[in-house]
């Protein structure tokens, strides 16, 4: 791999319009992430209370019933169909943000073709997911009476775990290629630096991310015998060995301070109150909508209605969990390689290919960002770089 030069040489006109992009592409981006959401409420809205009693889900359930009598198949039919339909009636957000606006940026190098096999990869996991999800719920609804979010809490947090171990296996293979590392010396680098915490891996890949984006990234993924170091070809392309290494020491970070453990845990936690506060509105509410109990396989619209309110209301709190865990990490990273300077300029560079606004208004990253900001990473590493004798 051929280093690229420490620092940009763009000129100061460049790096300001650069900057004038990121923001109108992150602004695009709040403004569908609001409008997906108003939208969703009223198709949740629309589907539940017009069409008679039930509306338009209770005849569904009803069409249903009439050509199939036992009521696990029914909830699969009637689960597969709901997703289907909001999948497609959200067809045209999907597209315009993950198609057409990152063509718009030059953030993408996927054909329109490619694009759409991965919405139908996409839309069948969510069928098998949303599926299983009915029956348990459906499960604990018929034999748990109101203990019924306690048990799919404990599920959550077990489905949590075994998504986390099957995701580099069976989950992201379909949607991108990865081989092994070629460059020997930058993965004995890293092996090195990951059996520093312990981390034992499978190996270094190269995630072939440059068929479908110009976005870089790397990642430690997969639990116990399924952990691997994952870099984007896209990151080995546009940054040093040096900048690679300072990103996967962040990676690390997340190992060593047990982060995955930390998230599902406490995305469980959050779960389980989500989960109580639905169970003590969603019998009233599946009333008031028309049905005679919750175990109605109509009414499964305003779980997911309780579900995703609820879901609005802790994003904050969950957005902020996360940006702790991943300041930890940086800190790691900063002193596991003592690299400031090629922690600030790999940010830059991330900042750059990925068009992130680096100073995004304080509430949108409050309530939005997962991560702290650029100029927040930035300023970490200057601090970290001052304090060092």
């Amino acid at each position: 791999m051929i280093d690229r030069p420490e620092e940009s040489v763009d000129s100061p006109e460049e790096i300001e319009n650069r900057k004038i992009k990121a923001k109108q592409y992150e602004k695009i981006h709040n403004i569908l992430f609001v409008a997906d959401i108003l939208y969703t409420l009223i198709l949740i809205f629309v589907f539940i209370f017009v069409g008679g009693k039930g509306g338009f889900s209770a005849q569904l359930a009803g069409w249903i019933k009439q050509w199939c009598s036992n009521y696990w198949l029914q909830i699969a039919v009637y689960i597969s169909l709901l997703t289907t339909g909001y999948m497609v009636c959200l067809l045209p957000f999907n597209y315009y943000s993950g198609y057409y606006l990152e063509h718009k940026y030059n953030l993408s190098t996927q054909s329109l073709f490619s694009w759409f096999k991965d919405r139908i990869k996409s839309f069948l996991l969510n069928i098998v997911f949303m599926v299983l999800l009915g029956e348990v719920l459906y499960l604990f609804f018929k034999f748990t009476q109101n203990t019924w979010w306690l048990w799919l809490s404990v599920i959550w947090v077990l489905f949590g775990i075994v998504l986390s171990n099957i995701f580099p296996v069976l989950i992201l293979p379909l949607f991108y290629k990865y081989k092994p590392l070629e460059n020997d010396e930058l993965a004995k680098r890293l092996i090195s630096l990951a059996e520093r915490v312990n981390a034992r891996i499978l190996g270094v890949f190269e995630l072939e991310l440059s068929a479908k984006t110009k976005k870089a990234n790397a990642a430690l993924t997969g639990m116990g015998n399924t952990k691997r170091i994952l870099l984007g070809d896209t990151l080995l392309e546009n940054f040093t060995d040096d900048e690679i290494e300072v990103v996967l020491a962040h990676e690390l970070g997340h190992f060593y301070y047990k982060h995955i453990w930390k998230l599902i845990f406490f995305g469980g936690f959050i779960t389980f109150i989500g989960l109580w506060a639905t169970s003590l509105v969603l019998a009233k509410l599946v009333v008031f909508s028309g049905f005679a109990e919750v175990s109605q396989i109509g009414a499964f619209p305003l779980f997911l209605l309780c579900m995703f309110l609820f879901a609005l209301v802790s994003m904050p709190v969950n957005s902020t969990f996360s940006r702790i865990l991943e300041k930890q990490a940086d800190l790691f990273a900063l002193r596991e390689t003592k690299s400031p300077k090629h922690f600030i300029t790999a940010m830059r560079r991330l900042a750059n290919l990925n068009l992130a606004d680096e100073e995004p208004h304080p509430l949108i990253e409050f309530f939005l960002h997962d991560h702290p900001s650029i100029s927040r990473r930035v300023k970490l590493a200057e601090d970290f770089m001052d304090s060092e004798p």
